[in-house]
């Protein structure tokens, strides 16, 4: 079966301590990324693994996701939605940014922050090391202060193209009365790429 990007939310496995990317942003966020097969990219902040598991889907066998997350609770989340969805092509790494990525012996293609506001810079700092020239880097902030500090830091290290989008979602509800559009937390998509 092939699949289009944006799997349903109610098909991954969900725990309401630990933040989930949905299912629309998660598309627009992963196009912004330049995924393509065999691409190995790096999930920092992965929550439930919702975006580790549709760029897995994505990126194909010979491709490769790192899933990176600080707490236990979401490390066992995406380990267990990618079982869920049969992934033999991610690693699951428990640790915190930007340290554990200095530990990670990969070069990047795409690189996806969705966690991580406290140290946005020195994460970003870290990713650049790590990240191919032409490479894509996509931060996904709910922040206004997020995204000011995302972007200084992309321009400090040299990125380029760098593109902000703010995606505001409304989702129906169904009432006694009719339907109800209902709208979600604005997201702030930041993006950049890389050529030095």
């Amino acid at each position: 079966m092939i699949r289009v990007p944006g799997i349903p939310d109610h098909e991954f496995v969900r725990n309401d301590e630990v933040p989930m990317t949905k299912e629309e942003v998660r598309v627009l966020a992963l196009s912004k990324a330049g995924l393509f097969r065999g691409a190995k990219f790096l999930d920092i902040g992965c929550g439930t693994g919702s975006v580790t598991v549709e760029a897995a889907l994505f990126v194909g066998d010979n491709g490769m996701v790192y899933a990176v997350d600080r707490d236990e609770k979401a490390i066992e989340l995406t380990r267990r939605n990618v079982e869920r969805f049969g992934l033999k092509n991610v690693v699951i790494i428990h640790g915190e940014a930007p340290g554990v990525i200095h530990e990670i012996n990969e070069v990047f293609d795409s690189v996806f922050i969705g966690g991580g506001s406290e140290n946005i810079e020195g994460i970003i700092e870290a990713v650049h090391d790590r990240l191919r020239s032409g490479g894509r880097i996509v931060i996904d902030a709910i922040l206004i202060d997020t995204v000011y500090k995302a972007v200084k830091a992309l321009e400090r290290f040299g990125f380029s193209d760098i593109d902000v989008t703010e995606v505001i979602i409304a989702k129906g509800l169904r009432t006694r009365v009719g339907l109800a559009m209902i709208s979600r937390n604005p997201i702030f998509i930041v993006s950049g790429v890389k050529y030095a």
